[in-house]
């Protein structure tokens, strides 16, 4: 099963969005990743990642094998998803996880316009059944999140986190949150020391998953002793 920080779903998010909306421009540098992991539309919640946070991500990414690194036909490195391939899911189900990283939980008829952006032109009936057939499988994908107040119909969330993006939504709510781009000028400054130690956990956290997936690949090299 894929397990995901929120940094590393937006970035996953991201490459998906660009490879079904924009196809030249994928795969895609890092420049161009963190210009689209941080734009104000069509993201929820808006993120501020640092170059490198963006980096590290990617590492921890590459390390695993959830994106890989595309050499050649120019100077500057790209990248590019293996997500449907891991998961072996098709291009609407690609489509409708995207948007929920990408945005978090939705209802089907607010993925219904959202997703034909990438080429999923289904009705809400159809986007549903997609959430269904993923919700069914093994290990399920998504899940219906209870309703809330006032609310039609169940949204949606997928379950390819590792439960730093439901904490990324409450600090939004709140007003507050570390990578997010910041409510207004007025934010108090206190809450700096809060987003640092935030940003250094998720960061530690990366370089954990890297250390554990270098350690998978093969033997360990050996100390060299002293004569």
């Amino acid at each position: 099963m894929v397990t995901l920080d929120r940094t590393e779903q937006r970035i996953v998010g991201v490459l998906i969005e660009k490879q079904r909306t924009v196809p030249d421009t994928y795969p895609m540098s890092e420049k161009a990743l963190l210009n689209g992991c941080n734009q104000s539309s069509n993201r929820e919640p808006v993120m501020s990642l640092e170059t490198f946070e963006l980096a590290g991500a990617l590492m921890a990414l590459h390390g695993r094998d959830v994106v890989r690194r595309v050499e050649g036909g120019g100077r500057v490195a790209k990248y590019r998803h293996r997500l449907d391939e891991l998961l072996g899911v098709g291009d609407n189900q690609l489509a409708v996880l995207a948007e929920l990283m990408l945005r978090g939980p939705q209802a089907p008829g607010a993925l219904k316009a959202r997703v034909a952006r990438m080429g999923f032109h289904g009705t809400p009936e159809q986007v549903e059944a997609v959430l269904r057939e993923m919700a069914a499988a093994e290990p399920p994908l998504c899940a219906p999140e209870p309703k809330r107040p006032r609310e039609r119909d169940h949204r949606w969330r997928h379950l390819l986190g590792d439960g730093s993006e439901v904490q990324a939504i409450e600090d939004t709510a709140s007003g507050s949150g570390a990578g997010l781009a910041p409510a207004s000028a007025s934010a108090p400054a206190a809450a700096a020391p809060n987003e640092v130690l935030q940003r250094l956990a998720a960061l530690e956290q990366r370089v954990a998953h890297l250390e554990q997936a270098l350690g998978e690949s093969g033997p360990s090299t050996s100390k060299p002793t002293l004569e």
